[in-house]
């Protein structure tokens, strides 16, 4: 495997970038070609937006995956068009034209960022479980567009649900599942093109792959139209257009939240825990993409995830291939012929392939909900939340007295499902549960006033002795531990200490960011152990005491929590 930081070679690098792009390359122009479809918009202005839209996607990829700064996630994460924006996007370019739509864009653009920035207020809300019932709803979500594209796009096109478009679909299929399931490293690196190819060959050879577009596009072309432009004189009647645009933002950004945890299970090597500042820089890189697309008049990009199961299947997550995805980005931007093959690839094989990505989307959302353990409050909330999805997609809930002005939220399944997860969660964060929350200095001077805050719940929960002993080992030693840390600065530490479900629950926020407590500790000789390691054997103990050690860094904050379970008897 290549996790992101490994070097393979260039070649691979690049093969593997166009295997990438050839998968979701319609996908990154879905709302250009939909303007162009669906509104009176000339065709040299669509070719401005879709050139416009691929250099902001391009630029987006190289960022995430070059991490510069804080922005990016330093990971191999495409940008692109996203389907949530495409009913406010079509109203904004009958409303006002284009320029209203790049309005719209930049302007929702802060929307993302400040989602971000607060997210360390969210992390009791937003977290892995969330983001795997996010990842399971994208792929039920996607699972009827790649059985509309299996039979052949639409019942417009010619050869639909044919036997033609069911037997490329098909061998698609079955090539790369066969090769998933019994073929070696080497094999597994080729596989996408291996399915593609032959899902394409018996496309070519059935009558479906016709080169239309690669034969009539130039090799080489700028846009032909002009830059639309941005609205100055904003009305009132466009504000319900904005929250439109806003909450089709936030859906974004929750989605990409989600994304970005898959990505971090896949690219990570004895991956061990979320790292949330990848999250957030990911996120600073989705809302700098937005505003960059609706300066430039592109339509509003996001996060892309209909191909990270590629990775999965490759076990090539080098940022490399999101270089060099970046780089062919660039240069399809400029060469409409590489674009029209691309385009030209028969719908039956982009849904077999499409298909495949679902189930491994669904498994890796659901490996996400599992890895933290799930408690009966918690599977209330993502059963919940998953059901919340699928009326969504039905499209048959009440539709006589839904507006029709929701209808983007109130019919997008991970919209609807997203939302009730973080509802369902805020709910249970916020509802009162005895405890106790206090803050102190971390200094072994203060050791006794800990305890005695320890000592007052034992009666006020009714703790029994194992328990309660338990707890305060617990909760000395992550306070040792924080006493190395202290500065001149002096900065208080907040324990908060609750009773739930699983056992007590606590959490230590520190000002400042420090080595982390959930590392891997081993056990040592204490006769024979090393200054380093003996400063160590808190976090030892801390190890055997608690159960769901989890230590993150956010926004420069110390975030440091465990369970101290009841006891069995």
């Amino acid at each position: 495997m290549y996790s992101a930081d490994d070097k393979p070679g260039w070649g691979l690098s690049f093969i593997l970038g166009l295997t990438h792009v050839s998968l979701i390359f319609d996908g990154i122009i879905f709302l250009p070609n939909m303007i162009g479809k669906a509104t009176s918009t000339p065709s040299d202005q669509v070719a401005f937006v879709t050139f416009a839209t691929l250099i902001v996607a391009a630029l987006g990829t190289l960022f995430q995956a070059l991490r510069v700064g804080k922005i990016g996630c330093g990971f191999v994460l495409f940008m692109g068009s996203y389907s949530a924006f495409l009913a406010c996007t079509l109203m904004a370019v009958q409303m006002g034209g284009l320029e209203l739509m790049a309005t719209m864009t930049l302007l929702c653009a802060p929307v993302v960022i400040f989602y971000s920035y607060f997210l360390r207020f969210l992390r009791h809300i937003v977290t892995p479980p969330v983001g795997g019932v996010l990842i399971i709803l994208v792929a039920l979500s996607l699972m009827p567009i790649a059985i509309d594209l299996w039979q052949g796009g639409g019942p417009s096109m010619p050869h639909f649900g044919t036997y033609r478009n069911y037997l490329a679909g098909l061998i698609t299929m079955a090539v790369l599942v066969l090769l998933m399931l019994f073929g070696n490293n080497t094999i597994r690196l080729w596989t996408p093109i291996l399915g593609i190819g032959a899902g394409c060959l018996t496309a070519w050879f059935m009558g479906l792959f016709t080169f239309e577009q690669f034969h009539s596009s130039p090799l080489f072309g700028f846009p032909r139209g002009e830059w639309p432009g941005l609205t100055l004189n904003f009305e009132w009647t466009y504000l319900p257009l904005a929250g439109a645009f806003f909450m089709a933002a936030l859906v974004s950004a929750m989605e990409g939240t989600g994304n970005i945890m898959l990505l971090q299970q896949l690219s990570i090597k004895k991956f061990r825990k979320v790292d949330y500042s990848r999250i957030q820089g990911g996120l600073y890189c989705d809302g700098l993409c937005k505003g960059l697309s609706g300066i430039a008049g592109g339509t509003p990009v996001a996060t892309f995830c209909d191909n990270l199961p590629l990775i999965k299947m490759t076990r090539v997550a080098a940022t490399r291939v999101g270089i060099m995805g970046a780089a062919i980005l660039i240069c399809l931007a400029f060469m409409p012929k590489v674009s029209g093959f691309f385009l030209d690839i028969p719908h039956a094989v982009i849904g077999g392939v499409l298909v495949v990505i679902c189930a491994m989307l669904f498994y890796s959302g659901l490996e996400l909900v599992m890895r933290s353990g799930l408690t009966f409050q918690m599977g209330m909330v993502l059963g919940l939340s998953l059901c919340a999805g699928l009326v969504a997609e039905t499209r048959n809930f009440f539709p006589d007295i839904m507006p029709v002005n929701l209808a983007p939220i109130l019919q997008n399944g991970v919209a609807m499902g997203g939302f009730t997860a973080i509802f369902l969660s805020t709910i249970l964060y916020l509802f009162p549960k005895p405890g106790i929350t206090f803050q102190i200095l971390p200094t072994q001077d203060r050791m006794k006033e800990l305890m005695s805050r320890v000592k007052m719940l034992k009666n006020r929960l009714k703790l029994d002795d194992n328990t309660y002993n338990r707890l305060r080992l617990s909760c000395e030693e992550s306070f040792i531990y924080l006493t190395s840390f202290v500065d001149e600065n002096q900065k208080k530490c907040l324990f908060n200490i609750r009773k739930k479900e699983e056992g007590i629950f606590v959490e230590i926020i520190y000002g400042e960011e420090v080595e982390d407590v959930d590392q891997a500790v081993r056990p040592f000789n204490v006769m024979s152990a090393n200054n380093h390691e003996l400063s160590k054997l808190g976090l030892l103990i801390l190890s055997k005491t608690a159960s769901d050690i989890q230590h993150i860094h956010i926004s420069g904050f110390t975030y440091i929590s465990f369970v101290v379970e009841f006891d069995a008897a």
